[in-house]
């Protein structure tokens, strides 16, 4: 099936504590890196905060949600899986999110509530003005019956399961390939 571009602008959602994470983080492998070149180099060191650093990558700013030409895009630690916007019958946030389509779960930690937001569930006052998953639950269910209004297709209808089998998942090789070799790298060093 062939997409529709909506003329819907990209918008895109993660926790608003990932990529100040992923920026910790990934300055922690830098500093180990540095401080280690500086008292001595160690290649299993340097070596393992890069892996450190790729992974903390991939989890920290990789991993987002949101809508792109039309898609729902759910950016995971190495692959990316999109399917057409209309084609999303709901999405809920607990601690991850979960998008339904043609009767599939997909799930991205990328959004997701604190543990006490999650285990209070339905007694949780829902305030998308003063909650960001809140908001984010709600906007994508919006943009989801937007497209589905653009496309003139009712919820639960065929028309809609139909346009669920146009699920993509694309893998991102390069960080793939980059990160199964430095774990190599790093795992005979450390047996060395």
């Amino acid at each position: 099936m062939c997409a529709v571009n909506d003329d819907q602008p990209d918008e895109w959602f993660r926790n608003s504590s990932s990529s100040v994470w992923g920026v910790l983080a990934i300055g922690a492998a830098v500093a180990i890196i540095v401080v280690d070149a500086i008292t001595g180099w160690h290649p299993v060191t340097t070596a393992g905060a890069v892996l450190f650093a790729l992974v903390a990558y991939a989890a920290f700013i990789r991993t987002k949600v949101g809508v792109s030409n039309g898609d729902f895009v759910l950016h995971h630690l190495y692959s990316t899986v999109r399917f057409p916007m209309a084609a999303l019958e709901s999405v809920s946030v607990g601690r991850t999110l979960g998008a339904y389509a043609g009767g599939r779960t997909y799930v991205s930690g990328a959004v997701g509530r604190s543990i006490r937001d999650a285990v209070k569930g339905a007694k949780r006052d829902h305030n998308p003005l003063r909650n960001q998953t809140d908001f984010i639950e709600d906007r994508l269910n919006a943009l989801a019956q937007d497209a589905r209004d653009r496309r003139r297709i009712k919820r639960d209808s065929e028309e809609q399961f139909a346009l669920a089998e146009d699920v993509r998942r694309t893998w991102d090789w390069p960080l793939i390939g980059v990160t199964v070799i430095v774990a190599v790298v790093f795992v005979v060093l450390f047996f060395l």
